[in-house]
């Protein structure tokens, strides 16, 4: 139920290579033009003893080395790439990160601040910050952000491929098969929500954070002592639950990823360009946020509670209320600024990711 009578306050912020290739350009030397006829039969014949071979062995004797991924390693490999790709992402979108924060919680203070004027759409939204609060208001929880993203690409990536190979042994099935991916995806989104929910609980207070809210942190320790001693432990744990909602989200951009990245690969067996990289991730991205997005309206209004008595009680109660007094719109407010940052931002995410991969 509600939790009382709204208050008014006045405003105050394979192909095998043939071993013997020469290492050398051609040469004018009679020599070498006389040999090449005995060159070319002794590597035909190296080359068919190798396909014996690998028929003979399962295809495992005398190929290519494999394509460098992340399933090549151990799971630090993707611990870096994805902690890299991460730190880059958060600086690149952070502002856009801002004005989304601020779409999806201004329905809270329109209710309580009668002098609270509304954003209205994303470019009005950076003027405003900028104008109000200056150019520091759109970086405004930039240290969790960071401090968030790197932990949470890191124990992605590593949990991700973990399971997809884990999940393939056990099942003898291929970890390129869509069940297998979606388990994975979702194994290492519950895994990431659970072990980074208190840092993005700060962040989102930070970015919310105004003239209008009850709360005024000065800095990121400051914050963490300000919730422990008002809200308690738990208070660090708000919204896991549609966190752990949100893990349909990755069930659906990553196996569509790998798919796409799979459809785009012509030449197979080869490294996909850097183009075709970004098209896959910006086309998983848009899918899965636009289906998953009202999760993140409904956590974003359960993190930001303070006040007691909290006026949603849990998510449910949440969904109900927000819909009865704002309608179906809201749970989709702010997801032309989300689309415009997180679509970029993955993009950058999955091809830094990608790159560092190869480069390990």
């Amino acid at each position: 139920m509600h939790a009382g009578p709204a208050r008014c306050w006045p405003a105050p912020t394979d192909h095998p290579v043939p071993r013997g290739a020469p290492a050398a350009g051609l040469g004018p030397t009679i020599g070498l033009v006389a040999g090449l006829p005995d060159a070319l039969a002794a590597a035909a014949t190296a080359e068919e003893d190798v396909v014996e071979q690998e028929e003979e062995s399962g295809g495992r004797v005398g190929t290519a080395p494999p394509r460098k991924t992340a399933d090549n390693g151990w799971p630090l490999k993707s611990s870096i790439a994805g902690a890299g790709a991460g730190c880059v992402s958060a600086v690149a979108t952070c502002p856009l990160d801002v004005v989304k924060t601020r779409l999806q919680y201004q329905g809270v203070l329109q209710e309580r601040h009668c002098g609270f004027r509304p954003y209205r759409g994303t470019l009005d939204t950076l003027r405003r910050i900028a104008a109000e609060e200056g150019v520091r208001g759109l970086y405004r929880g930039l240290a969790p952000m960071m401090m968030g993203y790197l932990p949470t690409w890191a124990i992605y990536f590593a949990v991700y491929e973990s399971l997809k190979r884990e999940l393939s042994g056990a099942l003898r099935l291929p970890a390129g098969q869509t069940g297998v991916q979606v388990a994975a995806a979702m194994g290492a989104g519950a895994t990431t929500s659970l072990v980074t929910n208190p840092i993005w609980v700060l962040k989102s207070r930070f970015m919310t954070q105004s003239a209008y809210t009850d709360y005024r942190y000065t800095s990121m320790w400051h914050a963490v002592r300000v919730i422990r001693a008002a809200e308690g432990w738990r208070g660090f744990y708000k919204g896991l639950g549609s966190s752990l909602l949100g893990v349909g989200h990755v069930a659906v951009q990553f196996p569509l990823y790998e798919h796409l990245k799979r459809l785009l690969d012509a030449d197979a067996g080869q490294q996909l360009d850097s183009s075709r990289i970004l098209l896959a991730s910006a086309t998983a991205k848009m899918v899965a946020s636009s289906a998953t997005y009202p999760h993140e309206v409904v956590r974003t209004r359960l993190q930001n509670q303070t006040a007691r008595p909290y006026k949603y009680t849990g998510i449910a109660h949440a969904v109900r209320l927000i819909y009865a007094e704002e309608g179906l719109c809201a749970f989709y407010r702010g997801l032309s600024t989300n689309l415009i940052r997180t679509v970029p931002a993955s993009m950058i995410t999955l091809l830094t990711y990608e790159l560092l991969v190869r480069l390990m």
